[in-house]
């Protein structure tokens, strides 16, 4: 039999982990307008870098060319050391450059869809998922996600000395050194995970949550050839997930569903997962902060709980307002041991659009 996960009072203190790749980042940066420069994909990026003509002056034939291929070809040749400093000081520059705007994102969605015990495990490059994280810090102060920069990030800094990360250019909160920038991976079929002390431990944050996991969501991320290392790590641990029979899985995209079925079926158990192409009308922002104890209810209690949808906000501030009933029922729990009550958050007429 498959183990239980942690219930207690409507409570359910499992994970919910979610995997993001350059997929999420695209998908809320048309969700926000696409306002600023453009989010380039990763066929997009030589483009988007104006690299063509770097490459063809070193030789290159640059029609259809598949980036991430080309560039793991560059790296394995150990030839043309020069183009890739060029493409890889492009690329920090360029996302080093990109900012989230003022009104809420889909990203500052996600991290007040999630609490502490969950996670974010991002392969992507840009700041906007740290942005986010900060500027939400005034409603949700501890009660934020564990974020993880699988392949680095250029927002974030660390000190190898003391191991200790934070935000890009801050100092170590322990020596009061300059962080340094952190290490990014870039597209390689054969990535060492373990050499770098940073991204190791990022790794190994990812491989504990999904060992516990009880929700897994996968937005925009589709396990390139070039992350096969990656995807083989996170099956291995996933397998051992002990309620792994009980666990649900959600993929997040805009591809064909019998793409994602392909590509994703090792993961699945049976009929336990999910396809749906716009990340609202996920289980993860149908029923925010709430996502694996309604989810638990529903299958293990044969008691489903209403839907409690985001509503579409304007202002960041407003988006922050609706979840506080939320925050301050989960506050209740610990304090008092008060179950959580499964009903949606009462809706708020100042807030109405």
């Amino acid at each position: 039999m498959p183990t239980l996960p942690p219930l207690d009072q409507n409570v359910n203190l499992a994970p919910h982990t979610v995997l993001l790749g350059a997929g999420a980042s695209i998908a809320s940066y048309v969700h926000w307008g696409k306002t600023g420069s453009p989010l380039p994909s990763m066929q997009d990026l030589v483009d988007v870098l104006s690299l063509r003509e770097e490459m063809t002056k070193a030789g290159f034939e640059t029609r259809d060319i598949n980036f991430e291929s080309f560039y793991d070809d560059l790296v394995s040749s150990g030839q043309n050391e020069q183009l890739r400093s060029v493409i890889e000081s492009r690329v920090y520059a360029y996302f080093s450059s990109l900012a989230l705007p003022a009104q809420p994102t889909i990203y500052d969605y996600l991290i007040l869809s999630l609490r502490e015990k969950d996670l974010i495990a991002t392969f992507n490059w840009d700041p906007f998922l740290l942005q986010a994280y900060m500027r939400n810090e005034c409603v949700t102060r501890t009660r934020r996600p564990r974020i993880a920069f699988l392949h680095g990030n250029v927002a974030i800094g660390t000190c190898e000395k003391d191991r200790v990360s934070g935000v890009n250019g801050r100092v170590c909160s322990r020596c009061d050194e300059a962080l340094q920038p952190s290490k990014l991976l870039y597209p390689v079929k054969h990535k060492n995970y373990a050499n770098d002390k940073f991204i190791d431990g990022e790794w190994r944050a990812l491989r504990w949550n999904l060992e516990r996991t009880y929700y897994l969501s996968v937005f925009g991320y589709s396990a390139p050839k070039t992350d096969v290392e990656a995807r083989e790590l996170m099956l291995e641990v996933w397998k051992k997930n002990r309620t792994l029979e009980l666990a649900e899985v959600d993929i997040i995209d805009v591809k064909a569903r019998d793409e994602l079925e392909k590509n994703w079926g090792e993961f699945f158990v049976g009929h336990h997962y999910g396809i749906v192409d716009d990340i609202f009308s996920s289980y993860l922002f149908t029923h925010p902060r709430r996502s694996c104890d309604a989810f638990a209810s529903a299958t293990l209690m044969a008691d489903p709980w209403h839907d409690n949808p985001f509503p579409r906000f304007e202002a960041l501030e407003d988006l922050q307002a609706w979840v506080k009933p939320l925050i301050e029922e989960e506050e209740a729990f610990e304090r008092e041991e008060k179950p959580f009550s499964g009903k949606p958050v009462p809706p708020n007429k100042e807030l109405e659009l």
